[in-house]
């Protein structure tokens, strides 16, 4: 639809807000959720997701970190296992503290490193694999395919710009990849060059500012 912007420029309806990105639990539930990996399970025991291998021995801590699979992987970012002196990086990358010492409130920073997260963490590959792989199932074609990604994370429809540049990636990494049938495997699972590139235009639209930043 219209935004709210264009509608009512001057606030008189008093019906949006300021523009607010998305806190670090809030990322990753969302990408899940748009992906269909989500498990809404309610309670339970807390969950471990992947870290980077040797974090926690590093940190002084005992035993082995061993990251939870299957379904417990996919649980929302409130059952997730933190201990303060190893905190989880892909949340403390944004705007998660420590709990070492009280935060009442979260900052916003803006840092290339969230971008770097989201484009290479384990956890929002797996996601954008996932959305490429649903909007395929459930879309016929690159624009419906990319519209449909872009709706699922970003709650709107691409702008003639957004889905030219989409469009844009998707020929010229299908074009890579069928080349490179090992870098397809090793995203998607399959030499699939058109998933693939589907995948990696998934990536990008879930480190962008339509699906960070809620407005």
């Amino acid at each position: 639809g219209t935004p709210k912007r264009s509608i009512d420029p001057d606030y008189e309806l008093l019906s949006r807000g300021p523009s607010v990105r998305m806190s670090a639990e809030m990322l990753r539930d969302s990408a899940l959720a748009a992906s269909g990996l989500l498990v809404e399970k309610l309670g339970g025991p807390s969950v471990r997701p992947w870290q980077p291998e040797g974090l926690w021995s590093e940190a002084g801590q005992g035993g082995h970190y061993q990251p939870d699979s299957g379904d417990d992987a996919h649980r929302r970012s409130l059952y997730t296992f933190r201990k303060r002196t190893v905190p989880v990086p892909d949340m403390r990358v944004f705007d998660a503290g420590t709990r070492e010492a009280c935060m009442p409130r979260r900052g916003a920073p803006h840092t290339p490193l969230q971008a770097l997260a989201i484009l290479n963490d384990p956890v929002f590959v797996e996601c954008a694999r996932a959305l490429a792989a649903r909007a395929a199932r459930e879309a016929e074609g690159r624009s419906a395919r990319v519209e449909r990604a872009f709706e699922l994370l970003c709650t709107r429809k691409p702008t003639d710009e957004e889905s030219e540049a989409l469009l844009a990636l998707i020929e010229s990494e299908s074009g890579r990849f069928s080349a490179d049938v090992d870098a397809a495997h090793a995203l998607v699972g399959s030499s699939d060059a058109e998933l693939a590139a589907l995948a990696l235009a998934c990536s990008t639209i879930l480190a962008s500012d339509g699906a960070m930043v809620i407005r």
